[in-house]
């Protein structure tokens, strides 16, 4: 079937009204009654600035404190980063550079550990 140039503008504008009113449709909808997300992972980020570290590691209640298990990726400004997905809650951290444990200088609470130093806390 062949077009006419201005049904073909038409038609355009037909197609591009459509999808206006049914993204509008979408955007409308009711959102969801369900409001506990607290079974969601989050990807979390955890940045410690070690520029002359050759190696660091982030250790955890969420990872069993094991201090091999999440390597940090070292970026050019030397500053050294990890995304962890956790659930919504507290969890108690410290990073473990060169051999040596290390609190988050951003780190946004501190508790008391049994070593008799902190651990830092994170909130998701």
């Amino acid at each position: 079937m062949q077009l006419k140039p201005s049904e073909l503008a038409n038609s355009r504008t037909t197609t591009a009204l459509l999808l206006l009113t049914n993204m509008k449709m979408k955007t409308n909808a009711q959102p969801s009654t369900n409001r506990t997300l607290g079974h969601v992972n989050r990807l979390t980020q955890f940045a410690f600035p070690a520029p002359t570290a050759l190696k660091v590691f982030l250790a955890g209640d969420f990872n069993n404190w094991d201090s091999k298990a999440a390597p940090m990726h070292r970026a050019p400004d030397g500053v050294w980063h990890l995304g962890v997905a956790l659930k919504p809650g507290r969890y108690e951290y410290r990073f473990f550079a060169d051999e040596v444990w290390c609190n988050d200088p951003a780190a946004q609470e501190k508790a008391a550990n049994s070593m008799g130093t902190e651990n830092c806390v994170r909130l998701v």
